[in-house]
């Protein structure tokens, strides 16, 4: 998978309101990643290492044998074991080709030094721990 050009970072939700200086330290952060159909992105129950952004292709969400979620381009999985909230409470499964990037818990950390995508990560993870949807 090629590089994503700061202009194809923008068409993503949570880096929609960057300005170019912060999108180009954001572009620095992310490793793209390919999946195919079947793999396993994040699984319950094992520490959570690294967060990813869906660039393209769909990713369902499980807990146990209950599907939670299918997500999208734009959705960011794996982040709630980052932000402090323990293991991993959700599988997140490759549903097809799936583009994403990847980013260290270190990478993370980094990225959410920037305040508008601070904001979106962290609204994300609040809806997601009020509602069963979480990876």
């Amino acid at each position: 998978m090629a590089r994503h050009p700061r202009a194809d970072l923008r068409k993503l939700p949570v880096f929609a309101g960057l300005s170019r200086r912060a999108l180009a330290r954001v572009d620095a952060l992310l490793t793209p990643v390919a999946f195919h159909d079947g793999d396993i992105l994040c699984e319950e129950g094992k520490l959570g290492r690294e967060a990813f952004v869906i660039v393209s292709g769909e990713v369902e969400v499980s807990r146990g044998n209950d599907h939670l979620a299918t997500l999208g381009a734009g959705a960011v999985v794996g982040e709630m074991a980052l932000l402090g909230q323990g293991p991993r409470n959700a599988t997140v499964t490759a549903a097809g080709d799936v583009e994403a990037l990847v980013m260290s818990a270190q990478e993370f950390a980094s990225l959410l030094a920037e305040p508008e995508v601070a904001f979106e990560v962290r609204r994300v993870a609040a809806e997601r721990a009020a509602t069963p949807v979480a990876a």
